[in-house]
């Protein structure tokens, strides 16, 4: 599925074989409507029923039927999802107090136009980093999201990141995200590091105690953009950089139990003589199995 949170009455995006003629019925045996004149063996574009639930997919065709190995709109132990607020700090608010999409931001020092528009939500509100990035391979505010799982911060306390999940093996587990990137400011020359750090991390993150992932979707085709939104699923096994080098690996795996603290950070080369443009909306991270 293209994106795994998609609003009753939109689109949803199939990907698969066989999928020509085929019925798709959603959590309740709620039956959707095919987009047959677009849709074909490979691809199919479904309308969300109205009143549609969390829970996999079904989908039926003359040979029988299947179910998706995913959760559609899979709530199940997020981490941020940008409504509740909890300890979340860093980026922009897309939203103003009428709930209306902004137009501009403000840093505390300067007002700026954003050169593209925000998307509608996929799943109530979403977090949003914006601007230049001009000071190599440091965190600035507006180019970070966080969340401390320590009280005294409004976390939820010293409780695993995998919440429900903490007792599977690293390799059954992802952190999913939504992401949405326009086309007229695309991901490129950056790296966003993710990464879970402890609960007793002095400086909150925790970044030089655990493995981190480089989020680097470009290098597979040059500039990166979705065409809405779009889900990311990012195995924990892939999680083992350090903040050494790039080549560098971190000496374990991560570890579930002490992992419970999440940050998304924007690292890399840049100057105020050539900085890199971010224009990057998320929501929604949870840790869950990849498959079940």
């Amino acid at each position: 599925m293209k994106c795994e949170f998609v609003a009753d009455g939109d689109t949803a995006v199939f990907f698969g074989k066989n999928l020509r003629d085929a019925n798709f019925y959603f959590y309740g045996n709620q039956k959707a409507v095919i987009d047959s004149v677009n849709s074909n063996d490979s691809i199919a574009f479904v309308i969300v029923p109205s009143g549609a639930s969390a829970g996999k997919i079904c989908v039926e065709n003359q040979n029988g039927i299947s179910y998706s190995k995913f959760m559609f709109r899979d709530y199940r132990n997020t981490i941020v999802d940008f409504d509740s607020k909890l300890a979340t700090w860093g980026g922009f608010a897309p939203f103003d107090e009428h709930g209306e999409k902004i137009t501009q931001t403000y840093d505390g020092e300067n007002v700026t136009k954003i050169p593209a528009a925000l998307p509608d939500k996929c799943d109530g509100t979403y977090g949003f980093l914006y601007g230049n990035y001009e000071n190599a391979w440091s965190m600035t505010q507006t180019m970070f999201l966080q969340y401390v799982a320590n009280p005294a911060e409004g976390g939820r306390g010293n409780f695993s990141i995998a919440g429900e999940f903490r007792g599977y093996p690293i390799e059954e587990l992802a952190l999913k995200f939504e992401v949405y990137i326009p086309k007229e400011c695309p991901y490129n020359n950056l790296r966003t590091e993710i990464f879970f750090g402890p609960f007793n991390s002095p400086d909150k993150h925790g970044r030089d105690k655990s493995p981190i992932y480089f989020w680097e979707p470009y290098k597979t085709n040059g500039d990166f953009y979705t065409d809405g939104w779009q889900t990311i699923t990012v195995p924990l096994t892939e999680f083992w950089h350090t903040t050494t080098s790039d080549e560098a690996k971190f000496e374990n795996p991560i570890n579930l139990k002490d992992a419970t603290n999440f940050t998304f950070v924007q690292f890399g080369n840049a100057s105020k003589e050539n900085p890199v443009p971010i224009f990057i909306c998320v929501d929604n991270f949870r840790v869950v199995p990849i498959a079940e």
